[in-house]
């Protein structure tokens, strides 16, 4: 009986051993091609769905001033056989002046959906997504397109608009607002005319 005990005491101790050296010859869970601990990117695939937060603020400034001037100075005298013309004094100047400056800001704050429609080798992903809100009968119409890098999207799905590449954000507006903001058939023929 004493030997029976031990026998299965050695028996449990070796199956322990057997399957923790057999446990530590498995593959590691690091392995090179890890991007490492947080950094858990799905793989993207066309027609998968990202949101993207427009976040942006555009301003510009552009002056411009001139300044010239210009005169010339003539004198004339009647001599040998124009002795009866008179001296005569001619003169002239002209100078001008200008300044300008154009001043121009505006603000999108706004969120769309987008789709995968191309995925690049690098592992980048081009977007392209149009959004269309009816909202007391004016149409507003938001299309992005652009390049993401995976790395950039958060684990809500969603992609900052100033980590867009190549970005092209259109925001349009149509209805009684918007037709307000054209300008008239006069205004229009005076901005022709002058």
């Amino acid at each position: 009986m004493y030997y029976l005990g031990k026998f299965k005491l050695i028996s449990i101790v070796l199956i322990i051993v057997f399957l923790a050296t057999s446990a530590a010859a498995a593959e590691s869970l690091w392995s090179d091609n890890s991007k490492g601990l947080y950094q858990d990117y799905p793989e993207y695939e066309m027609g998968d769905i990202i949101t993207v937060v427009i976040e942006e603020d555009a301003s510009a400034i552009q002056s411009a001033n001139s300044d010239a001037s210009q005169g010339s100075d003539y004198n004339a005298e009647g001599s040998g056989f124009l002795d009866f013309l008179p001296f005569f004094d001619f003169s002239y100047s002209d100078s001008e002046s200008a300044d300008g400056q154009t001043q121009r800001s505006g603000t999108l704050e706004a969120d769309i959906t987008t789709e995968v429609v191309e995925l690049r080798e690098n592992g980048n992903l081009k977007i392209q997504g149009t959004k269309r809100v009816k909202i007391n009968g004016e149409i507003q119409t938001i299309i992005l397109e652009g390049v993401i890098r995976p790395q950039d999207i958060n684990f809500d799905n969603e992609v900052s608009s100033k980590r867009v590449s190549n970005a092209n954000i259109e925001y349009e507006g149509e209805g009684v607002v918007g037709d307000k903001q054209d300008p008239g058939v006069l205004t229009r023929l005076f901005n022709f005319i002058f």
